[in-house]
């Protein structure tokens, strides 16, 4: 059974009946927007004349590529050149009848095209207005462009990621655009919540530096109680020992061990009872100060025997390890699988290419024992503009607003 086959038809998604105008491009604003369209928000995703700029980031198939593809389904697209006075209008002809704006465009940007919070607050105190930035959208640097893997560098996570014998590196993942993401569609649904209580809309903002510098929680408070620097640590964490990926045979292994308990078993485990009254090891403070020590003697045990075999005996012994996945092992996972984590999501065909789908994580989240279904696949640029202005121009025919709107 698929993800969409557990929703049966009298199911009401969470956000249903809400509609987003998404003026985001790239991945941070598009994964917030992501979430909420998952979620049963109505999106659309308003999108410069070229498209949004993530179509054209590699690989690319037609008239998309990997990122948007995989970050913009359940969405769709009008294509507005918000410099032109017409665009602008039929822009707040849409945001007539909608919940929430989310928006990643420059705060000056905003002001010059009166998009900012004050302008659209005056005119639609109903509304949600969600906003993103690089480096926040006050102070003297609100200006500044921002992406990822700069933010990562300011923020402090390239200090402690890789390690000593290599140069700072970023997380392999975007993680400050999709944790920014995470954080704003939280948002959005708190102001949504909000707004059942006051009957007024609000204004939700983060930006990657914010976010950046939460997630770093740990090593400002572990600097100012001992004043030393972190460090970059590879996979292994400051706070315990042993704790990272360690060679086996035939590949990696991760382990976690984050209290003593667990260091006994698996110390048990490997036949290796001593450990766990050797003084260098006896406590996680002790294993901590000597990790370059039991690094090797692990490395000595684990190097003897297969993955496969490690995982077996450290999960029979219930202490935390699993192996280190590539992309393609983690695409058959059987616990995914078990899970039904997966969605394939029809994407337009590329020249040259039968492709007609991507099967892509899901929603992590699941209402009752049922995951949010794909609804619609990534749009084509455009596709859903005749739809916008035939709604508008429905509606001023029934209400006669704003007759000024620029629709075609």
């Amino acid at each position: 059974m698929n993800a969409a086959d557990q929703l049966r038809p009298s199911d009401r998604l969470p956000l249903d009946g809400v509609r987003v105008v998404d003026l985001t491009i790239n991945v941070a604003g598009p994964f917030a927007t992501l979430i909420l369209g998952d979620l049963g928000a109505t999106v659309l995703k308003v999108e410069p004349p070229k498209g949004d700029d993530a179509r054209r980031l590699a690989p690319v198939h037609g008239s998309g590529s990997a990122y948007f593809f995989g970050i913009n389904r359940n969405k769709r697209s009008v294509a507005l050149d918000l410099r032109e006075a017409e665009d602008r209008e039929t822009l707040l002809a849409a945001l007539e009848s909608a919940d929430v704006m989310v928006t990643n465009l420059r705060p000056g940007t905003l002001r010059d095209r009166g998009l900012d919070f004050d302008s659209l607050n005056d005119l639609y105190p109903h509304l949600i207005y969600a906003d993103l930035s690089g480096y926040g959208n006050q102070g003297a640097e609100q200006e500044r462009p921002g992406y990822d893997m700069v933010l990562q560098a300011r923020a402090g996570l390239m200090s402690v990621n890789g390690d000593m014998a290599s140069p700072p590196s970023r997380v392999g993942v975007s993680i400050l655009d999709m944790g920014t993401g995470l954080w704003l569609a939280l948002g959005v649904l708190a102001a949504l919540r909000l707004r059942d209580l006051t009957g007024r809309g609000d204004r939700v903002s983060t930006s990657l530096l914010e976010v950046g510098a939460s997630f770093m929680t740990y090593d400002f408070a572990a600097f100012q109680l001992t004043g030393e620097l972190p460090q970059r640590r590879g996979s292994e964490h400051p706070a315990f020992a042993p704790y990272g990926a360690y060679r086996t045979l035939d590949g990696y292994v991760a382990l976690g061990i984050g209290a003593d308990r667990l260091f006994e078993r698996l110390a048990l485990a490997l036949d290796r009872g001593a450990w766990v009254t050797d003084a260098r090891f006896a406590s996680n403070e002790a294993r901590v100060a000597n990790r370059a020590e039991l690094r090797v003697l692990l490395e000595r045990e684990f190097e003897q025997r297969t993955t496969s075999d490690v995982i077996e005996v450290l999960n029979k012994a219930e202490v935390p390890a699993d192996v280190v996945a590539d992309v393609d092992q983690v695409l058959v996972d059987p616990q995914l699988a078990e899970l039904d984590a997966w969605v394939d999501v029809p994407i337009p065909q590329g020249a040259g290419s039968d492709k007609r789908q991507l099967r892509v994580p899901g929603s992590p989240l699941r209402f009752g024992q049922r995951r949010p279904p794909v609804r619609e696949g990534p749009p084509e640029l455009g596709s859903g503009s005749q739809a916008l202005y035939d709604e508008i121009r429905t509606r001023r025919d029934a209400g006669g607003e704003r007759n000024s709107v620029g629709v075609r």
